[in-house]
């Protein structure tokens, strides 16, 4: 099986919320029968299910698009997609040990093919050499800088002394 994303239009009334961020919030609300309306095992930790008012201004399909990244959703799925209207369920295939065979109430509305990372690049190796040490010219405290002044002053005050005596 492919890695795909089933989006699935639930019928059944509910206001039911299992989401990646309500797990993360510890909200473990109770699940209605999903394997058997969805004709196979459910992995529910994968899965996401909620009212598609949920999203607000933006479409079911753009969602499904930031979310799941699906190769480019073709128009004719995009609109059944966004005529969702009542709660959604949508079910990555890494969460079902088969192709579903859904029964009422839910209804298979698309099937998305999902990207895949390429991991056949060429990548050079890696210098492992230590980047080389910036060398700092250590700046002169204030003290060190009175310091040099005082000397500075001291030798001209003695050229002076001793043009004086010459003269």
């Amino acid at each position: 099986m492919t890695d795909r994303l089933f989006v699935f239009a639930l019928s059944a009334r509910g206001d039911l919320r299992h989401t990646h961020l309500t797990r993360a919030q510890g909200t473990a609300p109770g699940l209605p029968p999903l394997t058997d309306w969805v004709g196979a095992e459910i992995d529910t930790d994968a899965i996401e299910l909620f009212p598609v008012s949920d999203l607000g201004d933006m479409t079911l399909s753009d969602y499904i698009g930031l979310a799941f990244a699906p190769e480019p959703i073709p128009q004719d799925d995009r609109r059944r997609i966004d005529a969702i209207r009542g709660t959604v369920l949508l079910v990555p295939s890494n969460a079902l040990p088969q192709d579903p065979r859904p029964v009422a109430p839910a209804s298979l509305v698309a099937s998305l093919r999902l990207l895949r990372a390429n991991h056949i690049a060429r990548l050079p190796k890696a210098d492992i050499r230590p980047p080389p040490r910036q060398v700092s010219t250590p700046v002169p405290t204030t003290a060190q800088r009175e310091s040099l002044t005082w000397g500075f002053v001291a030798l001209v005050m003695i050229i002076v002394f001793v043009l004086l005596l010459v003269l």
